[in-house]
């Protein structure tokens, strides 16, 4: 798909009227997806990052008016999807083409158990824990700020609450990668 300029413009107006903010949300929010496509082992985060992008640029005309909340929460919804659509096919390909995969067993685990972990959670606290580690730096700093606000809730409740979050994902984790050790230990017959 071939963005034109003036969709790219439209997109930015949605992100922000001033233009040099909505030019760094820009940044932040492909430098996030980027992120979000290396941590989940995918070695073409590049062009799936601008897939996601023009993805919600051809959406933007149908969402722009009603969509509420944060922008980065919709393209981090669309990435979502390109990353199961992106699994799916490499499934299928592995099938036909047979190929020998050297993975990390302790990273691959973890990895599978941090997806597993998430998906046990409640949608809003799912969100909510995602949206929180979204950002690096000051742009996390002010988008604390906002998800706060848009929450009706303190900074610190906020803090309080993804920790308390994080805290049960770790232990989900720990136990799942345990288990997942346990039952690939050969057993000592």
């Amino acid at each position: 798909m071939i963005i034109t300029a003036e969709q790219f413009e439209d997109l930015l107006t949605w992100l922000d009227k001033d233009r040099e903010c909505a030019g760094a949300k820009y940044e932040v929010i492909r430098s996030g997806l980027l992120r979000v496509f290396t941590a989940k082992g995918l070695n073409d985060a590049e062009d799936l990052a601008d897939e996601t992008i023009n993805r919600v640029i051809a959406r933007l005309a149908d969402i722009r008016d009603s969509y509420c909340g944060e922008p980065a929460r919709y393209f981090r919804g669309v990435a979502r999807n390109i990353i199961l659509e992106t699994r799916r096919r490499k499934e299928v390909t592995v099938e036909v083409t047979a190929v020998a995969e050297f993975t990390d067993p302790i990273i691959s685990h973890e990895h599978e158990c941090l997806d597993a972990c998430l998906g046990l959670l409640r949608p809003d606290k799912r969100d909510l824990i995602l949206d929180y580690y979204l950002y690096e730096g000051h742009d996390k700093i002010e988008h604390h700020k906002r998800m706060a606000k848009e929450l009706g809730i303190t900074e610190g409740a906020l803090r309080g609450r993804a920790h308390q979050i994080r805290t049960g994902l770790e232990q989900c984790v720990k136990q799942c990668v345990q288990r997942k050790e346990n039952k690939n230990r050969p057993s000592g017959h």
